[in-house]
């Protein structure tokens, strides 16, 4: 027990420092954007981005999740791994170059040639970045990972400032500098994590089938991610018209604060989930793990809805401020959602993924289905409810589908009664009322989800027996 938490707090620690350092610098970027940009500009770039995203998946047949499964196996080479996905990935970058140009010739994309440009290279370049993350997580390079992911933070900030700022490029600008950032975290991780030694276009042992065999029913689960996480903004902006999906894409910057400390211990856990699997649970582990994340993910999802709108009045300039209206609701989504994906690691450790695939088709189904209602009646703050419902929809189907594989150590009673006073809350927020009853909400958060044991230590210091 003490070594498995010893390895996963060593990781924790470099990926605290990574996140943080990034995310803090890109954090403090928003109230540039939103001064320089307009929404419409905005809206339409967080488009090509989330286009990227759902096409990364695709072309790549979701190699990406398979890299870390078979690289923290001993049974295949790490370079056979990595080699086989870099020819997938080769024949998807291919494959996008000759589709945007027939698009084009037929007058199928009715984009300027700036935006096509950004959107291929943001394809290119993230598709070889996602798989290297995972790839260096396989040989335990966390440090790697974390310099590569701080210097793409700092080259796109400074970028962005000199471009827009100096040169006023506009969102010309902010595309080239997102683009500079990501090549330069690229290169980091190939040439000082000495990637590129392992990577062999030709002589080595094709693992594809094995691989894919794992991955295919993956792209159904990353596509209906896609679905629960981005297309809110492709709907809002049919009904709605683009710069609203400018001011929405601008609210999710502060749940991007919760997103951090998330990502932080993801990352981490991910590879202890493979490396520590237990089905029994025995030594409380997996549970423990599982109690202190939604504990965290609570708690400051709870925080940071009672300073919803002061930190939105700092954040966002103009037109954008009537973002901090959607802020409640993705907050809640995004505690979801990182609970879902805490046991979806899980899935992958016992190689489930069919179900993976199956919890989250059905949340992004419901949320597809809920937001051209919701968007049609309440606009923006339709999108975020609908997100915080498919997401919810996905972690109870994962929780419950999950006792078949493994018996977490969760007081799942507790568990409910937090996720419940957390929702409460998030309601009350939209209306900016009733702040006594949302610090009470808040306090009852932080009770009901709180590990047992850490509760009995201060409850004991203070003289108070339970």
């Amino acid at each position: 027990m003490k070594k498995k938490n010893k390895s996963l707090v060593k990781n924790i620690g470099l990926f605290t420092i990574g996140s943080f350092g990034s995310k803090i610098i890109s954090f403090l970027m928003v109230p540039l954007y939103t001064a320089v940009l307009s929404t419409s500009e905005y809206g339409t770039v967080d488009l090509m981005m989330s286009t990227v995203q759902l096409l990364i998946p695709i072309l790549l047949l979701s190699i990406q999740d398979a890299i870390l499964r078979f690289g923290m196996d001993d049974n295949f080479e790490k370079e056979d791994v990595i080699s086989t996905s870099f020819n997938i990935i080769l024949k998807a970058i291919l494959f996008l170059f000759v589709g945007i140009i027939i698009l084009k010739l037929f007058n199928f994309l009715n984009l300027s040639n700036d935006y096509l440009i950004f959107l291929f290279f943001s394809f290119v370049l993230n598709a070889i970045n996602n798989c290297m993350n995972v790839y260096l997580k396989s040989k335990n390079k966390a440090s790697i990972i974390v310099v590569s992911g701080i210097l793409c933070t700092f080259i796109t900030c400074l970028s962005n400032i000199i471009l827009l700022l100096v040169f006023k490029m506009g969102v010309n600008g902010f595309m080239i500098s997102n683009t500079i950032g990501i090549f330069i975290q690229v290169t980091y991780q190939l040439l000082v994590g000495k990637s590129y030694k392992d990577i062999h276009l030709l002589n080595y042992n094709n693992i594809s089938k094995p691989m894919l065999n794992y991955s295919i029913p993956l792209i159904s689960n990353s596509v209906a991610w896609w679905v629960n996480n981005v297309s809110d903004r492709y709907i809002l902006t049919w009904i709605k018209g683009i710069s609203a999906n400018g001011i929405y894409s601008v609210a999710y910057k502060i749940p991007t604060i919760l997103t951090t400390f998330q990502s932080v211990f993801f990352n981490a856990w991910s590879i202890s989930a493979i490396a520590e699997f237990d089905s029994e649970d025995k030594d409380g582990f997996i549970g423990g793990n599982y109690t202190i994340y939604s504990f965290v993910s609570l708690g400051i999802c709870s925080f940071l809805l009672l300073f919803n709108i002061p930190i939105a009045s700092v954040l966002y300039s103009g037109k954008y401020f009537t973002a901090w209206k959607c802020v409640p609701f993705l907050l809640v989504g995004t505690v979801f959602n990182g609970i879902a994906q805490f046991e979806g690691s899980l899935y992958a450790a016992v190689k489930e993924t069919k179900i993976v695939s199956l919890t989250t088709i059905i949340g992004s189904l419901i949320n597809t289905v809920c937001n051209f209602l919701f968007i049609f009646l309440f606009g923006a703050i339709g999108a975020a409810l609908s997100t915080t419902i498919g997401y919810c929809i996905t972690w109870g189907l994962r929780t419950f589908f999950l006792q078949r594989f493994i018996r977490m150590k969760v007081y799942w009673k507790k568990h409910i009664l937090a996720v419940s006073f957390l929702i409460a809350q998030s309601f009350l927020t939209i209306f900016n009322d009733f702040y006594m009853i949302q610090l009470v909400l808040f306090v009852f958060v932080i009770l009901f989800s709180i590990p047992s044991k850490t509760l009995k230590k201060i409850l004991g210091r203070l003289n108070i027996k339970i």
